[in-house]
């Protein structure tokens, strides 16, 4: 998750991109609630320059790869969450505000309160506690409640867009299939998707694909409560993203990346060591 949101850092904030919003007139700029909070020390009205902004940038990036690593792991996601959320809420003082990066930053801001960097990482290393084998052992009371927590927060952001959409804007008038077909129109209009010129001449595909979404976000909640249906819906909501970024060309690339909360990395972890702990042993002992 943290490699994600590193990479969306370099790819939607460049300096040029930094430089052109500081130069904008200063009635254009409207802090939000959440920047007012973050930049408090420096007054509620505080606009932040280039130079502050490209430090910013640089202090996000160097944190971000040191919380991949695992060095001085909590404070270096605590200090990539704070210089995202400043980059982020910064932008959005300036325009419409959406929720794309909600559920990542939330799933980073838990894990910055979580035991992470005490297994395959350089504090471990560090505190010279053990092999690779001995780290996949570590466990700690304190472990899961961050993942389980993102989790839930998943679920209910997408609980959230269902009510949303049947019970506080559209009601069942939402799933006529012309919601869909004038928001894909108007899209591939601006932006000029291929899969989205041709979606939106077919009614009956776009209907289907509006009762698709809301059963699936009313329902994402369910795979919590029984862990098995994670196997279908994780990679049906990882597809779901791809589709309308395909179709729509909605770039929901925080959400595909806050999909990894779901992976089991011990296992996937403990299945890599095994695999190579195996690759190492004589050829006689292989059974």
């Amino acid at each position: 998750m943290v490699a994600t949101g590193l990479t969306l850092v370099l790819v939607n904030f460049s300096t040029d991109r930094l430089q052109d919003y500081v130069t904008l007139e200063q009635s254009l700029y409207m802090p939000i609630p959440m920047l007012k909070i973050l930049l408090f020390p420096f007054g509620f009205d505080f606009r932040p320059d280039l130079s502050m902004l490209i430090m910013i940038k640089y202090v996000s990036i160097i944190s971000g790869i040191f919380a991949i690593i695992g060095f001085l792991t909590n404070i270096s996601l605590a200090a990539f969450v704070y210089t995202n959320l400043v980059i982020i809420t910064h932008f959005y003082s300036y325009s419409d505000f959406h929720h794309t990066e909600a559920p990542l930053i939330l799933a980073l801001a838990y894990l910055t309160l979580s035991p992470a960097g005490r297994v395959l990482s350089v504090d471990r290393l560090l505190r010279g506690k053990g092999s690779r084998s001995s780290m996949l052992d570590e466990t700690s009371p304190y472990a899961r409640w961050p993942i389980l927590l993102a989790q839930w927060t998943f679920a209910l952001v997408y609980l959230s867009a269902f009510m949303e959409k049947l019970i506080f804007v559209g009601g069942l008038d939402w799933l006529n299939g012309y919601t869909l077909q004038y928001a894909m129109a108007n899209d591939t209009l601006r932006r000029g998707t291929l899969i989205g010129e041709w979606l939106q001449r077919h009614w009956l595909l776009l209907i289907l694909g509006q009762y698709l979404t809301v059963a699936f976000q009313g329902t994402f909640w369910t795979s919590l409560v029984f862990p098995r249906l994670k196997l279908l819906y994780v990679p049906l909501g990882f597809s779901f993203h791809l589709l309308i970024l395909a179709a729509l060309k909605a770039p929901f690339y925080h959400w595909m990346g806050a999909y990894a909360i779901f992976v089991p990395w011990t296992v996937v972890a403990t299945f890599l060591v095994g695999r190579g702990a195996r690759a190492r042993l004589p050829l006689a002992t292989k059974g």
